[in-house]
């Protein structure tokens, strides 16, 4: 059954990826996700950000829904989650000569699964994995990581807080050059209600787009997270993880454009060997309108776990953005 769960996972994803090609195959919008496990959304992990004209300001608002359904048990490990989690971001982005600053607060909700439903239509639509989902209750929440006997996350009802904000400046001398940045993670969230990891987090990386032709443009970053050592997951995270981000724009018109994005990043929990929490892969695909309301750009997206098992089952997200 594992085999043909991979092999339906893989041809699907083939379909996906022609699909994405012939469709996205122009500024770079780029999507700013992440892994959004939500026992390491605490984790600072950076994502490519659209490079900004000279002395402009950039205000984003993005709405991110992760509906997962994991149960993992390997060696001392065992892992639930299952569990729907929203993630509220507000961004700030200012550019002055070849400086940029960014700001970003995140707000974390975890609740019930009202998607369990539709995401189990998805997946047997698309003849997609389904993993745990047989056989579980929809609309819970239960989250446990336990290891040697110890029980270090654990959450049975619904939670929200104020997330870890991110402060991080960066010298990107032109939209078409390489840009390097390094940013910080505060405590300002609070492992009481599992949205923060209550120290600092730094990260480094670089980011470059190049415009290929009027209408397609290819995008990347590269770089590396240092989090701090507290929170639940306290004397267990990963001293670095490696992340990247790789993706495509197409531009059909005036106001719409298509994107492929891939999202990884390396193991986060030290000497795991459970799924969730080694070297990760996603994949997204998403839309964007430009002047879709008020002058505001919106970007809509879906992300699906590459390496099966490695995030969450799918991610959907939308954001609204506007420079001035």
């Amino acid at each position: 059954m594992a085999i043909t769960r991979q092999t339906r996972h893989s041809a699907r994803f083939g379909g996906l990826l022609c699909f994405a090609l012939t469709l996205a195959c122009a500024a770079s919008p780029g999507l700013p996700t992440r892994d959004l496990n939500p026992i390491l959304q605490s984790i600072y992990l950076p994502a490519y950000r659209e490079p900004l004209l000279d002395n402009a300001w950039r205000f984003s608002q993005a709405l991110y829904i992760t509906n997962t359904s994991q149960v993992e048990s390997r060696g001392n490990e065992s892992l639930t989650i299952d569990v729907e989690n929203y993630r509220v971001e507000l961004a700030l982005e200012k550019r002055r000569d070849d400086w940029v600053m960014q700001l970003a607060v995140p707000l974390m909700l975890n609740r019930g699964g009202f998607l369990d439903g539709t995401i189990q239509d998805w997946h047997e639509f698309f003849q997609l994995p389904e993993g745990s989902r047989p056989g579980r209750q929809d609309g819970q929440i239960d989250i446990e990581y336990l290891r040697d006997g110890n029980s270090y996350y654990q959450q049975n009802s619904a939670s929200n807080g104020l997330g870890d904000l991110s402060l991080a400046i960066g010298y990107h001398p032109g939209a078409q050059a390489s840009g390097y940045f390094i940013g910080i993670e505060l405590p300002s969230g609070c492992a009481c209600d599992y949205s923060g990891n209550e120290s600092l987090d730094f990260a480094v990386w670089m980011q470059h787009s190049r415009q290929i032709d009027a209408d397609l443009h290819w995008y990347g970053l590269l770089g590396s997270s240092f989090p701090g050592n507290g929170g639940r997951l306290k004397n267990l995270l990963s001293e670095q993880i490696w992340l990247a981000q790789f993706g495509a724009s197409y531009r059909f018109d005036a106001r719409l454009s298509a994107l492929l994005q891939f999202d990884l990043h390396t193991r986060t929990i030290k000497n795991s060997e459970l799924k969730a929490f080694s070297n990760s892969l996603q994949m997204q695909l998403g839309l964007r309108i430009e002047q879709a309301a008020q002058k505001q750009n919106l970007d809509l997206f879906f992300s699906e776990d590459i390496l099966v098992g490695s995030a969450p089952d799918i991610s959907f997200g939308l954001r609204f953005s506007q420079a001035y």
